[in-house]
């Protein structure tokens, strides 16, 4: 899998609805069809909420395949116990995936509780660059490398409670039941189409440690079902500091900063992203930014209403604060930390990969303003592109030619 978005486009009907909303503008559409550029996608869902002909679908996991595997684990997101009835144990979810066919269950709340220690150490050692913004949402990741290159030196440097939790499951499974390495599969249960990709096209210079991810809203039907026949006996205990990383502005509480902020919503983080590169933002320690509503509990595989979801959330928190409680050894985790086990190295991914220079760079600049001179500049988009200085870029770059835009042909008739 190299792509968790898929479109067909027999439900496809060119509405555009799609194109505009996408940040990046990656989405074109030619022949009545919309087309993504791969290379600008960010993978944040946007393109699904928006298309009324439900025309994308997330890639999914052979579910039939589990079974075969020699043992198989599986890592639900933080996200999916917001998804339940309020009330619902969440030994009672974890046993009910359990019973999908996985050998295993471990829970990433324990996890993100490890990367909220992690952050913590980092933010208050970081003297030079302000502020630090937060590394859990790979489509946030992808949109910087895209849009904001100057502001990679911002990202924290510590890997997702996804990626920990993998790493941490395969080697409790490992220790626990002697089970080698190479015969150990994790399925992560996910609430997002950017944490797809980061199996095989990961934001940092690791490999991910994490199989296959399967789309939580297409097993939810069957862990609904399971749910009231499940025992309330958990696989693994779960931390309410780390479940608070499922709504926005977990990770600034459970890291326990000085100066942070959350923002959540794709058009406020862009503006967000401006304000730091403009260096408006330096008096701020951490950014927490997550595509989704409210957070994960708004992913776009989630079928909860996000607003809801986040209020089971907060129940689970407020009646189990005094029974969800982290057991690592103090320990244990200097072992971890010293040995670089939460870090992540960002990737450039240099996806302006004309290697242009300045001149040539300027001179492109003035070609594609020249052309977007021309044009109306009434961002229709009846053209197939999102924008009319988009439409330029495409021209310039001989994906389009100016006949496409319908006023200038109109113009010409006149």
């Amino acid at each position: 899998m190299d792509f968790s978005i898929l479109l067909d486009e027999n439900k496809c009907k060119g509405c555009t609805n799609c194109m505009r909303k996408c940040p990046t503008q990656a989405i074109r559409i030619k022949n009545e069809k919309a087309v993504i550029d791969t290379n600008k996608c960010i993978y944040c869902g946007e393109c699904i909420k928006a298309c009324p002909y439900n025309a994308y679908t997330p890639y999914n996991v052979n579910r039939s395949e589990i079974t075969k595997t020699k043992y198989s684990i599986a890592i639900p997101s933080t996200a999916i116990y917001g998804q339940f009835p309020i009330g619902t144990k969440i030994c009672n979810i974890q046993n009910s995936i359990k019973k999908l066919g996985f050998d295993y269950v471990y829970d990433e709340s324990y996890a993100a509780e490890l990367a909220s220690k992690v952050i913590n150490r980092k933010v208050n050692s970081e003297k030079e660059i302000k502020p630090l913004i937060s590394t859990n949402c790979p489509a946030i990741v992808r949109l910087i490398k895209i849009r904001y290159l100057s502001l990679l030196d911002n990202l924290v440097t510590v890997e997702s409670p996804m990626e920990i939790a993998a790493r941490l499951a395969k080697y409790n499974v490992h220790n626990e039941f002697d089970i080698p390495l190479e015969d150990i599969i994790v399925y992560y249960i996910s609430p997002c189409p950017a944490e797809m990709l980061t199996i095989t096209n990961p934001i940092g210079a690791k490999k991910s440690s994490i199989d296959y991810v399967i789309p939580l809203n297409s097993i939810y039907g069957d862990l609904f079902r399971e749910i009231s026949k499940s025992e309330n006996i958990c696989n693994n205990e779960p931390s309410i500091e780390g479940i608070k990383w499922a709504i926005s502005g977990g990770q600034c509480e459970t890291s326990k900063l000085n100066s942070s902020i959350s923002v959540f919503g794709i058009e406020n983080i862009i503006n967000i992203l401006e304000e730091i590169e403009n260096g408006k933002l330096n008096d701020i320690d951490y950014v927490e930014l997550s595509v989704c509503t409210e957070g994960c509990v708004g992913g776009t595989f989630n079928v909860e209403n996000p607003f809801l979801a986040k209020r089971n959330i907060n129940y689970i928190i407020k009646t189990n604060s005094e029974g969800m409680k982290s057991n690592l050894e103090t320990s244990k985790f200097e072992e971890l930390f010293d040995r670089n086990f939460f870090d992540i190295e960002i990737i450039n991914d240099d996806f302006n990969k004309d290697n242009l220079s300045l001149a040539e760079a300027i001179e492109k600049m003035e070609h594609i303003e020249a052309i977007s001179s021309i044009l109306p500049g009434l961002d229709c988009g009846s053209c197939g592109s999102p924008t009319c200085r988009a439409y330029a870029e495409d021209v310039y770059n001989g994906f389009a030619n100016l006949d496409g835009c319908i006023l200038l042909k109109a113009n010409k008739k006149n």
